[in-house]
């Protein structure tokens, strides 16, 4: 396994180095200007033409790209050309409120969607069953962004529950609060700003998990090894969770992996749904303003983190199944 692990941690070069060119060439063929956008519509062509060659926006491409890979290897990924903030702190500024919003809709989507799709597994063809399938047909075919605003006139304006923007304290601290001071306060502060956001980016997620556990469970629940272990007498309690979950659990730990890059990206929508000052929002506030160091490195930093988890499921399937072995 180590042997793979190395393998595996050098094709992150490849990867981050595609990426990087990927985005680099991209942002600089949309239409826009950053000197432009800087200046201002009272600027001056020679005002734009002093501000492209102060930001090395003049340089060829080639050489544009290979200063900046030489810089991103030094770990210089520039400042930003509109706040004038070093890229590297504004998206470690921005990263624990992504970070925070992702995980916790990846912790809804696993304690919610697993359980629903192995309780609709042993229920086939009942209300049940066809609940989690509606669940699922709402899940992937409505808009993220069309959810979380009737999720804002529900919990927020109809119901009163929820904030429908804004952060509150980190999730961390305040249970570091509630650790060294055992006040509850922070930690309800700051899941009441977060239940909101991370539902909304959990929900399609949930329903195509759920359907995939119950496709998986359905599958195992019929083999023979199964029917052998209630032969045996076993309680039906161990028999689903001791040998059925753990074989259909490889396919459904595939997906959350994946699942994780794809709330990830929502990230974007969602934060600017909810106001949520994470680097989904850094990002859209850095294309709308041709903020091309800003949207590479954090852009990087997502890639990066992709990867990582992938590498960390790939890992995981020895851990669930230990007839795995890595060649």
């Amino acid at each position: 396994m180590f042997q793979y692990t190395i393998r595996r941690l050098f094709l992150f070069i490849p990867v981050i180095a595609g990426v990087l060119l990927i985005v680099f060439v991209t942002v600089r063929l949309v239409p826009g200007d950053p000197a432009a956008i800087l200046v201002g519509p009272e600027g001056t062509p020679e005002d734009r033409a002093r501000i492209t060659r102060v930001l090395g926006l003049d340089r060829p491409l080639p050489l544009q790209f290979g200063i900046y890979v030489w810089r991103a290897l030094q770990g210089d990924f520039g400042r930003s050309i509109f706040l004038g903030s070093d890229v590297m702190k504004l998206v470690l500024t921005a990263l624990p409120a992504t970070l925070e919003l992702a995980f916790l809709a990846l912790m809804m989507t696993i304690l919610i969607a697993v359980p629903l799709g192995i309780v609709a597994a042993r229920n086939p063809n009942t209300l049940l069953d066809y609940g989690s399938t509606i669940l699922a047909l709402l899940g992937v075919s409505m808009p993220l962004f069309w959810f979380g605003v009737l999720a804002i006139l529900l919990f927020s304006l109809q119901l009163g529950w929820l904030p429908s923007f804004g952060r509150g304290p980190g999730i961390l601290p305040a249970f570091g609060t509630l650790f060294s001071s055992g006040s509850l306060a922070g930690v309800w502060l700051s899941l009441k700003h977060a239940l909101l956001p991370a539902l909304t980016l959990a929900f399609g997620s949930i329903a195509l998990v759920a359907r995939l556990v119950r496709s998986a469970m359905l599958e195992v629940l019929n083999l023979d090894y199964v029917r052998t272990a209630r032969a045996k007498g076993l309680s039906e309690r161990r028999v689903v969770n001791k040998h059925a979950l753990r074989n259909a659990l490889l396919p459904v730990v595939t997906i959350v992996g994946l699942q994780f890059g794809t709330l990830l990206g929502g990230a974007v929508i969602t934060e600017t749904i909810f106001a949520w000052p994470g680097l989904g929002r850094l990002v859209v506030n850095a294309i709308s303003q041709r903020d091309f160091p800003v949207i590479q490195g954090s852009v990087i930093f997502i890639a990066t983190m992709i990867s990582i988890v992938n590498l960390l499921v790939d890992l995981s399937y020895a851990f669930i199944n230990p007839k795995i072995r890595y060649a």
